[in-house]
């Protein structure tokens, strides 16, 4: 696994917001489907990637916000939007072919080895030992055997 670390600017997502249990996930992979034929209508800078980002504050589950990334100075009422502040991210690629709980198991090892500790919201509790998980992915993506970016908030 081929780790980077980056700083990305600031930066907003347009999209649902879906909260749930993990034996709900089926329910989400369908709020991220809808949300990628709403491409259109949400007018992204970049309409080639779409953007997951999960917050573990669910016990047994977790946040999520799929959407796109947009103009940070525009706003629009149909559609939920998350502002991310700029940060500096542990980034790896999960490539298609590998099954994402080796890829988030080599993450988890990364950390345990010291190489750096996740960020932490102060005064937010978690339920995961990686507690935001932002994924982007292409949207010609396999929805059964996906390839794309993590990007993991760490402490700089």
């Amino acid at each position: 696994m081929e780790v980077t670390i980056l700083d990305l600017p600031a930066f907003k997502v347009r999209g649902r917001k879906w909260e749930g249990k993990y034996e709900e996930v089926p329910v989400l992979k369908e709020v991220i489907k809808k949300v990628e034929n709403e491409k259109e209508e949400i007018k992204p800078v970049d309409p080639e990637f779409q953007w997951g980002l999960s917050i573990h504050t669910v016990e047994n589950g977790f946040v999520h916000f799929s959407g796109f990334e947009v103009d940070l100075g525009l706003s629009q009422a149909v559609y939920e939007e998350m502002s991310v502040p700029p940060h500096t991210y542990l980034n790896v690629h999960h490539p298609k072919g590998r099954d994402i709980g080796e890829t988030y198991a080599a993450i988890y090892q990364w950390f345990r080895e010291g190489n750096g500790e996740p960020y932490l919201e102060p005064g937010t509790k978690y339920f995961d030992g990686l507690p935001l998980k932002f994924e982007k992915y292409p949207v010609d993506r396999d929805f059964e055997d996906p390839h794309f970016d993590i990007y993991i908030p760490i402490k700089a």
